[in-house]
């Protein structure tokens, strides 16, 4: 029997992959996507996959055997190997890097036979399955375009107001593709959303269509891979992680809230946006991708103008409810009042107070958790900041603590000031946390709920607290971005955003855009069924021309703006960016290092690199930072920078210096 020899990528964050041999029992069984087990390093073995299967050894080089294979079928078909690899090479990551995020851990693939099993979670309930409801003339139009540009276009997107009905259009694109043998893959943000999604979909697709996030238990995930990968499961709503399952055929990826940041992944690597990822993997599959916002991101709206994607509006809500009343309520005239209606302007209270007399509902958004962003001394100014982090603690008083938020550091609430003495320690800015104690003692009668990462941080509670207002059994809901998307309650009517100065004016090219998206997807909840909506916006700033905007609902006046001013100073989505972050322990260190290699890449690139400069955040876990940023514009070929940008990162973690240096590249940062 010929030798074979297979390519094997192991977790672990090394470039490449390594070749071992075949042993003759395994000859047949060992393919590409099989997941083995391998010697590595001095005595430890651990899983691989195989990316190539072929009779040509390496010279001059002692090979080792593959040890056995994984029990269980192949786990990975050969257009996820294509897709797996594509992550890699175009986010920078090491193939083992992509590996790990992607592939469950040996235990818990299918097959595997597991000493205690964890308790499975339990599958949904059957429910007596309908027909999708017949669409409107608007949205059989807009059905109409999608299909009918779907023929020569592998994307399109969808600008669809807020409550115009675009569920229902992917609904019946969904099963369309399920009728004709195809899976289909549902892609949402934020792991809350699915609760109320999937009740939706399961009347209409029954047991054909399953969830997978990452707080499912492992039993669930690795049940949900199993049924993809046997084609039993042919519908997915999913979040990032779920580009991962083995699709055999899959002929349509709806990615819904597109603009979303939390497509994109930031740490640990593989930094990818599931947007842009689930593009190349409909790709693969000669499928079709859809993006569907209210709010599209401008990379995505500009090539939906240029013509590279098909363009599709749907501009009226459904049902021709109206858009919510905008109103804009100048925190600069409530004086410095003190009491728990400090942080709410009259006109809000007003609002919130009627809603209630009339039995309805109530969503306070405010984009920061904790009670107080940072402690001050009154006597000398000190602010009690993480000594691992370049970041203040934050104040969290459910738990008497103040707490990093980069690190997770907690230390005790100081008595009095480490600097002066004193005891005149006020806490400054406000939270979520803040406004929920405030709120419950201006409107004690009022059942009041609060979302955000501390309250959700158990399985099941982000659906309880949803589900608990769906029922109407609270009245007002305070929270974080989470509750700014997708989420769909017919007695919701006020929506009160409590500081969208703190948003317009965050140092980063993105934050108009992102202001509006956040503003005008917080309003969008409010008034979707037949009273119409109020939303309030505090603000002290009331002439910024997003609020303009906002109060519109003139997302093309935005666009406009916007593009505009990223093609005059060079941002995508006219150019493309890789920021390259060094870390080391050792300050001067750092900054040696991130010189030579600001100055490596100048050579080849010129005045297209940036930097290196601190982050706003310049040392968290005692790590300091330095970045250095590069604009690829169109006359650069991103394969050629990225090529540069290794052999860059390659040389200076060679360089002679004290202590580690730790260096990775973001493509596309968000």
């Amino acid at each position: 029997m010929s030798r074979q020899f297979a390519d094997i990528i192991v977790p672990v964050a090394v470039p490449g992959s390594f070749t071992y041999e075949i042993p003759a029992q395994l000859q047949g069984t060992v393919r590409r996507g099989s997941l083995v087990n391998v010697p590595f390093g001095q005595s430890r073995k651990t899983a691989g996959l195989v990316v190539k299967v072929h009779d040509i050894p390496p010279a001059e080089v002692s090979l080792r055997e593959v040890d056995s294979l994984l029990p269980g079928e192949t786990a990975v078909n050969d257009r996820l190997a294509d897709f797996l690899l594509w992550i890699s090479d175009y986010y920078m990551a090491y193939p083992g890097e992509v590996m790990k995020a992607a592939i469950p851990s040996p235990d818990d693939l299918p097959g595997r036979v597991m000493k205690r099993r964890p308790k499975e979670a339990a599958d949904l309930p059957e429910t007596e399955m309908v027909m999708p409801a017949e669409l409107n003339r608007v949205q059989k139009e807009a059905y109409d375009s999608v299909k009918q540009l779907f023929a020569d276009r592998e994307t399109v997107l969808l600008h669809g107001v807020t409550s115009s009905g675009k569920t229902e259009i992917y609904i019946h694109l969904m099963r369309e593709q399920l009728d004709q043998g195809r899976q289909v893959l549902y892609m949402l943000p934020e792991i809350a959303l699915t609760t109320q999604i999937i009740e939706r979909l399961r009347k209409h697709f029954g047991s054909a269509i399953g969830v997978f996030h990452s707080r499912l238990t492992p039993a669930a995930r690795r049940k949900v891979w199993q049924k993809v990968s046997d084609g039993s499961l042919r519908a997915v709503l999913g979040v990032r992680s779920s580009l991962f399952l083995p699709f055999s055929h899959l002929g349509l990826i709806i990615v819904d809230e597109e603009h979303d940041s939390s497509y994109k992944q930031n740490d640990p690597a593989p930094r990818y946006h599931a947007r842009d990822a689930a593009m190349m993997l409909a790709r693969i599959h000669g499928g079709r991708a859809l993006l569907g916002s209210a709010t599209p991101s401008l990379e995505s709206y500009h090539n939906a103008l240029s013509g590279r994607y098909g363009f599709v509006e749907l501009l009226t809500r459904y049902g021709e409810v109206m858009m919510p009343e905008m109103v804009i309520a100048d925190t600069r005239r409530k004086g410095k009042k003190k009491g728990p209606s400090a942080h709410f302007t009259p006109r809000l209270l007003e609002a919130v107070e009627e809603a209630l007399k009339r039995e309805e509902q109530v969503i306070l958004f405010q984009n920061r958790r904790g009670f107080s962003p940072f402690l001050m001394c009154s006597d000398c100014g000190h602010v009690p900041a993480c000594t691992n982090c370049s970041v203040s603690y934050t104040y969290h008083k459910s738990i008497n603590r103040l707490v990093c938020h980069y690190c997770g550091k907690s230390v005790r609430l100081p008595s009095e000031c480490p600097d002066c003495g004193s005891v005149n320690i006020s806490t400054m800015g406000f939270g979520t946390e803040k406004i929920e104690e405030e709120i419950r003692l201006l409107f004690p009668s009022a059942r009041v709920a609060r979302m955000d990462q501390d309250t959700v941080r158990n399985r099941g509670a982000a659906s309880d607290i949803l589900g608990s207002f769906a029922a109407g059994d609270t009245d007002i809901l305070i929270g974080t971005q989470m509750i700014s998307k997708g989420l769909d309650f017919e007695r919701l009517t006020v929506v009160g955003i409590l500081d969208a100065d703190n948003m317009m004016h965050f140092p980063d090219f993105r934050a108009h855009e992102r202001s509006f998206q956040l503003m005008e997807q917080v309003s969008g909840r409010a008034g979707r069924r037949t009273r119409r909506g109020k939303v309030i916006i505090q603000t002290a700033d009331p002439a910024n021309m997003i609020l303009r905007q906002v109060l519109k609902h003139d997302y093309r006046s935005m666009s406009s703006a916007q593009l505009g001013e990223r093609a005059l100073f060079g941002y995508p989505p006219f150019t493309r960016i890789i920021r390259i972050a060094l870390k080391h322990r050792d300050l001067d260190e750092l900054t040696a290092s991130a010189a030579r290699l600001a100055d490596a890449l100048r050579r080849h690139l010129g005045n297209h690199v940036l930097g290196p400069e601190f982050p706003m955040v310049m040392q968290v876990q005692k790590w300091y930072i330095k970045t250095v940023m590069i604009k690829i514009v169109s006359t650069l070929s991103p394969s050629k920078v990225k090529e540069l940008v290794r052999r860059a990162m390659d040389t200076e973690l060679k360089s002679p210096r004290k202590g580690l240096l730790r260096i990775h590249a973001d493509v596309d940062p968000q």
